[in-house]
C-alpha cells in the first residue's frame, strides 16, 4: 500500500500562479468598467469631443462678464464704480482742482492818504466875566464885562437870575457906550445892547440892584445863551 502524496507542497508550488491569475482577473475587471463608463458619457458623433478640464492647454482662461450666472439671460444692475483719481494718472492727465497752482495775487497798495488840515476852531464870538464891584448893606453893584472876538460887529443879550434875596433894580449902564434896554421875566433879569459891539471891543455892563441878606451872586449869567465866568 501506496503512501499519499502530501498536498502541502503542492500548493506552495502552485501560489504563484494564483496570484498572476488574481491579478489579471483584477485588471479584467477594471478594464470591463472603465470602458463601459466611457461608452456610457461618450457624445453622440456630430458633438465635438469633450474637452478634459486638466488636459494641458484645454484650461479656457476666465473672462469678466456682467452676466449673472445664477440668472440667465439677466444683467445684475451695474454697481457703482470707483472713479479713478486724475492724478494717479501716469500719463499726465488733468489734475484736480485742488493740485493746481494758483495764480499769483496782485495787491494793489492804495496812494497814501492826503494830510488834511483841521481848519482852525474859530473864536469864541462873545463871552462874559461877572463880578461884584461894591457890596453894601441892603444893595450891591456888579458887573457882567462883555467881549466880542467874533471877527465882527454883534449885539449881545445878558440874562441874570438871582435868588429871591434880589428883589429890585435901582439903575444899570454901559461904560462909554449907549444905554442898554431891560426885560424882566420869570425871574430872569435880560440886557440888550443898544449898539452892537465892534471886533475886538468889551461892553462893561453895570447895575445896581438892591437886596437883603447875601444875594449877590447869580444863580445863572449867559451872553448870547453861553456861560459867564462868574468871580
Amino acid at each position: 500500500m501506496s503512501t499519499p502524496e502530501p498536498t502541502r507542497p503542492r500548493l506552495l508550488a502552485a501560489a504563484p500562479w494564483i496570484v498572476v491569475l488574481a491579478g489579471v482577473l483584477v485588471m479584467t475587471v477594471i478594464f470591463v468598467f472603465a470602458t463601459g463608463y466611457l461608452a456610457r458619457d461618450r457624445r453622440t458623433s456630430g458633438a465635438p469631443e469633450t474637452a478634459w478640464p486638466f488636459a494641458p492647454g484645454a484650461t479656457p482662461s476666465p473672462v469678466a462678464s456682467d452676466t449673472d450666472p445664477a440668472s440667465p439671460g439677466g444683467s445684475p444692475p451695474a454697481g457703482p464704480r470707483t472713479p479713478t483719481p486724475t492724478s494717479a494718472r501716469p500719463n499726465g492727465g488733468d489734475k484736480p482742482a485742488a493740485s493746481r497752482a494758483a495764480p499769483p495775487r496782485t495787491t494793489t497798495t492804495p496812494p497814501p492818504a492826503r494830510p488834511t488840515t483841521a481848519a482852525p476852531k474859530p473864536p469864541d464870538p462873545l463871552t462874559g466875566r461877572y463880578r461884584v464891584l461894591a457890596d453894601y448893606r441892603d444893595s450891591f453893584i456888579a458887573e457882567v464885562l462883555v467881549r466880542n472876538d467874533a471877527g465882527s460887529a454883534q449885539s449881545w443879550t445878558v440874562e441874570l437870575r438871582f435868588r429871591n434875596e434880589v428883589h429890585d433894580l435901582r439903575a444899570f449902564w454901559v461904560e462909554s457906550a449907549p444905554r442898554p434896554s431891560v426885560d424882566r421875566d420869570n425871574g430872569r433879569w435880560i440886557f440888550r445892547s443898544g449898539t452892537p459891539l465892534s471886533n475886538g471891543r468889551s461892553d462893561p455892563l453895570r447895575f445896581h440892584f438892591a437886596r437883603w441878606g447875601d444875594g449877590e451872586q447869580p444863580i445863572s449869567c449867559t451872553v448870547n445863551g453861553r456861560a459867564c465866568e462868574i468871580r
